[in-house]
């Protein structure tokens, strides 16, 4: 039995998006507004929102447009950051979310910094889990190279084994680590395993990552400057460097860090000095 409800949502251009609620136990703490990495998915959040829910709160997460149960886009351009904010603003605003905690994974993070801009009486507080305002450029192009991988193998192993190619130097991960990410990464199609995100999202990450597209986000970042703030870090990313790391923590008032032993792009969120760092963040 799911632990949750799926809904769908429509965006603002009619698409439809799939939203997981985890609301069912009584809520008397603040809610919390889980949103994924490039390619990722609401099934990325699945033991963390069951435990934060079981505490107490709600927690919504959702897939983006094309990605998991979320209807994919006829036009690849709609694949970018101010697309995906009025999608999150349309999801929240359905659901009467307000005065949140944000939990942004990579892309996540950089669209709960825009929330707070956008609109800021969405967000209460935000945790940012590897990811910054500057972002490495060989980290980046390899986060492309696997967007638009988009060959079908036979089963989950071979799955597993287009994840450790492009990622097998930012994990300490066993096998079972690998092929739980595969499950909720890989879709079986017509009788072979695909990826479960549109492989056009790489067309716009290309096109915004070319020099004249390039834009600075540490103002962004600096509008979290009146909230909390937790900022995650894996030890060994590829994407969210030590020196942006460093630069972040000296730069709010109300900002603390972590940084997870052996684990590059990026934390799970389910290590226990991660899972313990956000239970104390959101107490506070």
């Amino acid at each position: 039995m799911n632990k949750y409800n799926e809904k769908e949502i429509s965006a603002a251009d009619g698409l439809r998006l799939y939203v997981r609620d985890y609301r069912e136990t009584d809520h008397t703490k603040r809610p919390i507004l889980c949103l994924s990495g490039l390619t990722r998915n609401s099934q990325d959040f699945e033991n963390i929102a069951d435990y934060l829910n079981r505490l107490g709160h709600r927690v919504v997460t959702f897939d983006y447009r094309g990605r998991g149960k979320s209807e994919y886009d006829a036009n690849w351009e709609n694949y970018n950051p101010a697309v995906y904010v009025s999608d999150i603003f349309n999801v929240a605003s359905a659901l009467g979310l307000h005065n949140c905690h944000l939990i942004g994974t990579s892309l996540g993070g950089l669209l709960s910094m825009a929330m707070c801009v956008v609109s800021p009486g969405l967000v209460h507080s935000v945790i940012l889990n590897d990811v910054g305002p500057d972002l490495d450029e060989t980290g980046v192009e390899k986060i492309i190279a696997y967007t638009g991988d988009g060959e079908s193998v036979t089963d989950l192993e071979g799955a597993v084994q287009k994840l450790k190619k492009h990622y097998k130097d930012e994990h300490g991960f066993v096998d079972a680590d690998w092929h739980r990410i595969a499950q909720k990464t890989y879709k079986l199609d017509k009788g072979r395993y695909v990826p479960s995100w549109d492989v056009k999202i790489a067309d716009s990450l290309r096109e915004s990552t070319t020099h004249d597209q390039k834009q600075d986000l540490w103002p962004y970042f600096y509008a979290l400057a009146d909230r909390p703030v937790l900022l995650i870090r894996g030890e060994v990313s590829s994407v969210f460097k030590r020196e942006a790391y460093q630069r972040m923590l000296e730069s709010l008032p109300r900002i603390t860090g972590i940084e997870v032993k052996n684990v590059g792009h990026a934390p799970t969120l389910d290590e226990e000095e991660v899972r313990q760092a956000v239970l104390n963040f959101i107490s506070a």
